[in-house]
């Protein structure tokens, strides 16, 4: 068997010291004994328990942690939950790892494990150059009945997809291939989905009038399904991860400092939502409506604050919040851009290609404003046609716009946390990445 070498070797078998210390501390078991601890749906083998111990192969994250909250408690005769004091060390050890065997195989320059996120975009390019592909993850129509929503995992390395068939999937960012089977549980088509803060929980919203709360880890729901007002158009967890905010009709707000047991808060926000909402760090909310403005609430108090943002002739269909500014884009059949703490329009609007904005989304550093939008009438109606726009957020520059590279509706969009990389799905059953343009060139960097 290949030894792993360079800096994964090196740390694989650090990390496999440190288990072996945890076993001996914890009762010593056997190997049957610590596979046979194993908890209800998770495999432990006696082979892949001793490759792990024995620092030969790093199993998968699931795998790995399983291992590990079996061996942290073996002496209780208990195994440790997923909320173990200990285990976001375990978490952080196997992501490490997982960064250096990428970068080993791909021959990656050290210098982009400094800091994950930045390294993302990179490591997904290089493992699809590798097989002389696109960037692109494939084709899921055939099984999945397409895809109606996206998001990324917080560190990026989990992309989660809904789907027509009831189905909700977790993807593999850079190996580009499903992370596990599908999680099923929705009566219906699933439209919404999102990751809390610290990516342990994942919530779905579908159209049965339900959102759900996953455990990432085990893939498990950890709670009863959380009703909403008519179909899920759209999740939004607080920035603190305390809570989260479920749109149908109305806007349903959870506290889920406990997510095993969510309360839902006594009223609701107003009617006439058109976009999904979006939250400030410091506890508003915005959202759109049909009369053509946003509102800006105290999120918690459910207050609205201030004269409505007024300057669309038609319904707001889109909002994006800057992550560590005041500035906010509406869109509609353009996109306008406000400061939220002056209620002040600060540029001229934004054209957008197409008729009306469907979509839009700041990157996580803040330089790059995207836009989906569609045409209210198409040329071909069985093949309406969808763009993406880009502008740096300096002077509201345009940059060089990547192919959409779908057929029919496009449905859901997400930014990667290293603010590169772009996410699509569509009733095509595509499920695109692409590269974006920096923000300090108009050289396009799509492949």
């Amino acid at each position: 068997m290949r030894t792993a070498s360079g800096d994964f070797g090196r740390e694989l078998r650090l990390a496999a010291a440190e288990l072996r210390t945890l076993r001996a501390v914890h009762g010593d078991p056997a190997l049957a004994q610590i596979a046979a601890r194993a908890p209800r749906g998770q495999h432990l083998s006696p082979s892949g328990i001793s490759a792990a111990l024995r620092g030969s192969s790093l199993p998968s994250r699931d795998y790995y942690l399983t291992l590990v909250r079996v061996l942290l408690a073996y002496d209780t005769h208990k195994i440790a939950s997923l909320q173990h004091a200990d285990l976001s060390q375990w978490r952080d050890r196997w992501q490490r790892l997982s960064l250096l065997r990428h970068a080993e195989n791909s021959s990656a320059p050290a210098h982009l494990l400094t800091e994950h996120h930045s390294a993302l975009s990179e490591q997904v390019v290089l493992a699809a150059l590798r097989r002389g592909q696109h960037v692109q993850l494939p084709p899921t129509a055939e099984d999945l009945g397409g895809v109606w929503a996206v998001a990324f995992s917080p560190d990026g390395h989990l992309l989660a997809t809904g789907h027509g068939a009831k189905t909700v999937q977790l993807w593999d960012t850079v190996a580009q291939r499903r992370a596990g089977p599908a999680l099923f549980g929705h009566t219906d088509r699933v439209t919404s989905v999102a990751f809390s803060p610290d990516g342990q929980i994942l919530a779905t919203g579908s159209e049965d009038a339900t959102a759900r709360l996953w455990d990432v880890e085990s893939r498990t729901l950890i709670a009863e399904p959380l009703p909403s007002a008519g179909v899920v158009d759209s999740l939004l967890f607080a920035p603190d991860g305390q809570a989260i905010y479920v749109q149908g009709r109305t806007i349903r707000r959870w506290d889920i400092t406990d997510p095993r047991q969510p309360r839902k808060a006594e009223k609701h926000f107003a009617n006439n939502l058109t976009s999904a909402p979006a939250h400030t760090i410091d506890g508003l909310l915005i959202t759109g409506h049909a009369e053509g403005v946003a509102q800006i609430w105290k999120a918690q108090e459910q207050m609205r604050i201030g004269a409505p943002l007024r300057g669309h002739a038609s319904e707001v269909t889109a909002l994006a919040l800057a992550p560590s500014s005041d500035v906010l884009a509406t869109g509609s059949a353009d996109i306008q851009l406000w400061n939220i703490r002056t209620g002040q329009m600060i540029h001229e609007p934004l054209e957008c290609s197409g008729d009306m904005a469907t979509d839009m989304a700041f990157s996580r550093d803040g330089r790059i404003l995207v836009a989906l939008s569609g045409d209210r009438v198409s040329a071909d109606p069985e093949e309406p046609d969808f763009r993406l726009d880009v502008w740096e957020t300096t002077t509201w520059t345009a940059l060089p716009s990547p192919h959409i590279g779908h057929s029919g509706h496009v449905t859901a969009s997400a930014f990667s946390p290293d603010s590169r990389l772009f996410a699509t799905g569509g009733v095509d059953g595509l499920l695109r990445i692409r590269t974006l343009p920096t923000a300090n060139t108009n050289q396009p960097s799509t492949i």
